[in-house]
């Protein structure tokens, strides 16, 4: 029986979260859809608002969990890759220095703070770039990548190193933006989601569970022959900062898990 071609697509995120990585990297395509609208907040299946994420990512201070945040300036409905970042004087420094009050003990620090430094201050224009350069810079982290610049952290380059032998299943990575399939731009969420599987000749479609409880319409994947992977991924414990005072905290930031532990040992708790 041959092997169903895999499918997600999930929306740019801030240094995400360990569970999209676990997601993206378990996957054959992943479509970024940066063709999704700018939230602050998504309200939730269970009733719940909470962050999109799209421009927060969750590290872990010696007071907690903190919020790096991105501050947009944005008009209502502006898609993902045209939402701007405002660069005011305090963002770089204020994220340089969250990072090394919570990780400047950690034992991989000397090695990754530099990588972020170097990423921030970049000026990327819009949220989306920023957010697809930080998602590079993890995959490439995770694969050993000894020296990661700017220039290393475009699709073409990933893909490149993708196409070959690697621990993961992932392929390759396209932007939605940039696809023929969401031309019409009349489709619904399902219709785009069924129409980005055919263009990449996918025939399953690895999902979140608050998606499919959200607005998956089974009979239109069914009638295309497109089949519902729900992700089921728990985070497993590994060594973090400030265990003593407030314990272990699941799915934080990919920044979190490198910081901490070797990129071998990140490949386990990811798979």
């Amino acid at each position: 029986m041959n092997k169903q071609l895999r499918y997600t697509g999930i929306q740019p995120q801030y240094f995400p979260r360990l569970h999209y990585f676990a997601r993206i990297l378990n996957t054959d395509i992943f479509v970024i859809r940066d063709d999704a609208q700018y939230v602050r907040k998504h309200k939730y299946p269970n009733g719940l608002t909470d962050k999109s994420y799209q421009a927060h990512s969750p590290i872990k201070q010696a007071s907690g969990k903190q919020l790096l945040d991105i501050p947009i300036a944005h008009e209502r409905f502006t898609p993902l890759y045209l939402t701007k970042i405002i660069y005011d004087q305090s963002l770089v420094k204020d994220h340089l220095k969250a990072l090394r009050n919570a990780y400047a003990h950690g034992p991989f620090f000397q090695d990754i703070y530099p990588q972020i430094e170097k990423l921030l201050e970049t000026n990327y224009v819009t949220l989306a770039d920023l957010n697809i350069a930080t998602i590079i810079w993890g995959i490439l982290r995770l694969l050993e990548e000894k020296t990661i610049t700017k220039d290393k952290l475009t699709l073409p380059v990933i893909n490149k190193k993708l196409s070959g032998k690697t621990p993961f299943r992932l392929k390759k990575i396209a932007r939605a933006s940039e696809s023929r399939a969401l031309k019409n731009t009349n489709l619904s969420t399902n219709e785009k989601i069924v129409a980005l599987c055919k263009e990449f000749g996918a025939t399953e479609d690895y999902c979140g569970g608050t998606g499919v409880a959200a607005y998956v319409e089974h009979e239109l994947y069914k009638k295309n022959g497109i089949n519902i992977t729900v992700q089921d991924w728990k985070c497993k414990e590994y060594p973090q900062q400030f265990l003593r005072r407030e314990g272990f905290m699941p799915n934080l930031s990919i920044l979190d898990l490198l910081f901490n532990v070797s990129s071998e040992d990140a490949r386990v708790i990811l798979s």
